[in-house]
């Protein structure tokens, strides 16, 4: 691979002058890779699933081995925060910026937008998304060449119905496939996924998989014993077929001899579905997608690299689904977008060094669901919830203040009375919070 140029010439001008711009475009990070090995990347991002479905989080009701291995031998952050519902986060996630600057309405990404399929197509990487995407809205919704993916495989996608699990209906680089009620979407994305690995796998590749599993409805997967089961049970079995997903892509970046030099990232969306309640140590514990609390919003985190990220690794540091882009560009050496981001790189956490830890997380959410919006909404329709949070306190726009620890926030803590720390998380909060534009630049309810 070659540094990529662009020769501009322009025609003369009244005066009679040629000028000849010979333009390299991100010279210093498109280096031959014969001289220098980039990782590859693989960004996994599960579907309505908190960080309380996986056993390496401490679930003893659903096993999840090979996500796991993948936090034993690698990094696992222990305190990564998404957005409370699908959009916001893949908003978030792809661009590295929050919702106040960029949301526009549920299920629309501004096409003026630079994503990190963007990002690191421009660094010379070849680029993939397999799964989920529901980012075409209109009136300016992004599809996938325009975010930087010159090979796609989606759902809920132009040209797509509702059906994404059994008989799914999934576009492939323009054309609708052809399926029966034999196939099966998670298999089909996956075998896509396989195969850019298996073309691409002497040049850098990334791959975005933002999964359909686990989102209702809940049905039978190709391993469940009993497809007449209790939804909770259903939900287990696609929480063990996800995992096993993850394992089978981690097997073939082995056979391909890859896996040594590939980040493999996993993490979700948001919150459970509402409709599931599941234990968790001696609780049941109900799904909060679409809440702006704690089960709606703290996803897992985990990183692994062989040859970059050592086994073991655990961090307490703040993670926010803006840091992603960021990072991404940090461990592959792209160029940054030239606009405003929010996100900052946890690279250096993964590889157990300091880096530059979060002190807060800042969340903008104009929730679809009208209810998460009855406690904390404010502005446009009484429903543009803000908060800022740490790993012990949260604060939001209205000044409600909880600690981190009360999963329903039912136990404000008032001025004064929450002693020294909580008052100084307090005033810290408050100035992220005060830093704010005072309206959404985007919004368009």
């Amino acid at each position: 691979m070659t540094p990529h140029l662009r020769l501009l010439v322009r025609r003369p001008t009244d005066a009679g002058i040629w000028w000849l711009v010979l333009i390299g475009l991100s010279l210093q990070n498109r280096v031959l890779l014969a001289e220098v090995e980039v990782p590859n990347v693989v960004l996994i991002m599960a579907d309505d699933s908190a960080v309380d479905n996986y056993s390496c989080y401490g679930s003893t009701y659903f096993s999840t081995p090979r996500i796991d291995e993948l936090a034993r031998t690698g990094a696992k952050f222990n305190h990564c925060y998404s957005e409370p519902v699908c959009t916001s986060s893949r908003v978030k996630i792809m661009t590295g910026r929050d919702g106040y600057r960029n949301y526009v309405r549920f299920g629309t990404l501004d096409r003026s937008e630079t994503t990190f399929g963007t990002v690191l197509q421009d660094a010379g990487y070849a680029t993939a998304v397999a799964g989920k995407w529901q980012l075409q809205g209109a009136p300016n919704g992004s599809l996938a060449p325009e975010c930087g993916f010159s090979s796609y495989c989606l759902w809920n996608y132009p040209g797509t119905d509702r059906s994404r699990f059994w008989h799914p209906s999934i576009v492939q680089n323009g054309r609708l496939l052809h399926t029966t009620e034999r196939d099966y979407g998670p298999d089909i994305f996956l075998k896509f996924v396989t195969e850019f690995i298996h073309q691409n796998k002497n040049r850098p590749f990334f791959v975005y998989y933002p999964m359909v599993l686990v989102h209702s409805p809940f049905v039978r997967t190709p391993d469940s014993l009993d497809g007449k089961a209790k939804s909770l049970t259903l939900f287990r079995d696609m929480t063990a077929y996800a995992d096993k997903c993850v394992g089978r892509l981690v097997d073939v970046l082995e056979e391909h001899g890859v896996r040594e030099n590939t980040v493999v990232i996993y993490t979700t969306d948001n919150g459970t579905g509402r409709s599931l309640t599941y234990p968790f140590a001696d609780e049941q514990r109900k799904g909060e997608k679409a809440y702006a609390t704690e089960g709606g919003t703290h996803a897992p985190l985990i990183v692994n690299c062989p040859e970059l990220v050592p086994a073991g690794t655990v961090s307490d540091d703040l993670v926010d689904f803006s840091d992603f882009l960021p990072t991404l560009a940090d461990m592959t050496g792209a160029v940054l977008p030239d606009v405003e981001l929010d996100g900052r790189s946890f690279w250096p956490q993964c590889a157990g060094r300091e880096g530059n830890p979060r002190q807060w997380i800042r969340q903008y959410y104009y929730p679809k669901f009208g209810p998460a919006a009855e406690n904390h909404g404010q502005g446009v329709n009484d429903r543009e919830i803000i908060w800022a949070q740490n790993q012990r306190y949260k604060l939001y726009n209205d000044n409600s203040f909880f600690a981190v620890a009360d999963r329903h926030e039912t136990e404000p803590i008032e001025s004064g009375t929450g002693g020294d720390d909580a008052e100084a998380c307090r005033q810290l909060l408050r100035a992220a919070l005060d830093e704010l534009p005072s309206k959404a630049v985007r919004l368009d309810p």
